[in-house]
């Protein structure tokens, strides 16, 4: 029964299915860790892989968190042009969308 529930998953991120549930996860981790962005990193790290999360300072402070084949960037809602999601002050998208 568990190798049929991880053959659902890795289908449905496969076919793009597990973005929305990953996006409700990271909203999930901003309404908690409030305002500070670097205080969201322990709490990302618990739903991606340590070594995909990364904080970066130029050009300006952001959150990139590689997600298969895909980057999902976490940023202040006033460097965005178009977010998946906007929670608080950050918006949620993945690289090329935002």
């Amino acid at each position: 029964m568990d190798l049929i529930k991880l053959i659902d998953k890795y289908i449905g991120e496969y076919l793009g299915e597990g973005t929305e549930n990953k996006i409700n996860k990271v909203e999930e981790v901003i309404k908690k860790s409030g305002k500070e962005l670097m205080s969201m990193r322990t709490p990302l790290e618990s739903i991606f892989k340590k070594k995909d999360v990364d904080f970066v300072l130029s050009p300006i402070a952001h959150f990139r968190i590689k997600d298969g084949g895909k980057t999902l960037i976490i940023v202040n809602k006033k460097y965005a042009d178009d977010a998946e999601k906007i929670v608080g002050n950050y918006a949620i998208g993945y690289e090329g969308k935002i």
